[in-house]
């Protein structure tokens, strides 16, 4: 049996009027755990969901920092953050004209259930991050979706990570396939409320996760350690509306790499992890 908690309601957070909504166009789709993906190179296109997600973060984020007295922002609530979470996050005026005031993001929707099942979620469009995790299971644990993002998740035993969702233009997910021995349980949120906050452009983790990255760098230093599979980064960036496939890697990896801040990094990895952008 599936259960929902909360609703998703991704456009509670809305741009600036006058300025167009964003999408983006994701990188290769991570088809095996074991096998690298095709190297791409990188593809600039204009984002019609870029304001959105530049205005909606930033207004959340002013409010975090003095405009009134708020908690900072912090990922998924069900389970402390992966990696380096510094106190506030800010976005340049410069880069995005943030509105003045921002309805709360809408509380994440989550599904839970035992074994094999496909679980409707209705008409997702918007960019969104999310989390499966299957502690105890054993054998086979795959999820997939029917959106552009198809193969998330394929290992074997206890799984628990994050990845974004419908970051192409005209991306549609309305249900998820999920293979598993075991409890798990699957939730889906927007970017201000389940992406892990990187304030000020330094982040650490192990496994799969999305990173809302802060700070002003065009480069960055990112290491892998402790796993056998693939390591691959992949970075949608909020000033210039670039994605990129940055690593693809299996093992190990330590490099220096083009990286624009601020923006939103996926990371799928077995191991231990560092992004440090300079």
């Amino acid at each position: 049996m599936v259960s929902a908690e909360a609703l998703v309601a991704p456009e509670a957070v809305s741009a600036p009027a006058g300025l167009p909504s964003a999408v983006a166009q994701a990188g290769a789709d991570l088809t095996s755990p074991t096998t690298p993906l095709p190297d791409q190179p990188p593809q600039v296109r204009v984002r019609k969901r870029l304001p959105w997600i530049i205005g909606g973060v930033a207004a959340v984020v002013m409010l975090c920092c003095g405009i009134c007295a708020v908690p900072t922002l912090i990922g998924d609530t069900d389970e402390p953050a992966v990696g380096s979470v510094s106190p506030s996050f800010s976005v340049s005026p410069s880069r995005a004209s943030a509105p003045t005031s921002a309805a709360p993001a809408p509380k994440p929707k989550v599904y839970s259930g035992r074994g094999d099942d496909v679980v409707k979620v209705g008409e997702l469009t918007e960019l969104l991050v999310v989390k499966f995790s299957c502690p105890r299971c054993t054998r086979n644990t795959v999820l997939k979706s029917d959106g552009p993002e198809t193969l998330m998740v394929n290992e074997i035993g206890s799984y628990t990570g994050k990845m974004w969702i419908n970051l192409e233009d005209d991306a549609l997910t309305t249900q998820f396939e999920v293979e598993a021995r075991g409890d798990w349980t699957l939730t889906i949120g927007t970017i201000e409320k389940m992406a892990t906050k990187a304030t000020l452009g330094k982040a650490t983790g192990r496994g799969d996760d999305v990173i809302l990255l802060g700070g002003d760098a065009d480069a960055a230093r990112i290491t892998h350690s402790k796993g056998q599979s693939n390591f691959v980064v992949k970075i949608y960036s909020l000033d210039t509306g670039v994605d990129d496939l940055l690593v693809n890697e299996i093992g190990g990896y330590a490099g220096t790499l083009p990286l624009q801040a601020p923006a939103l990094v996926q990371v799928t990895a077995i191991g231990i992890w560092s992004i440090s952008p300079h």
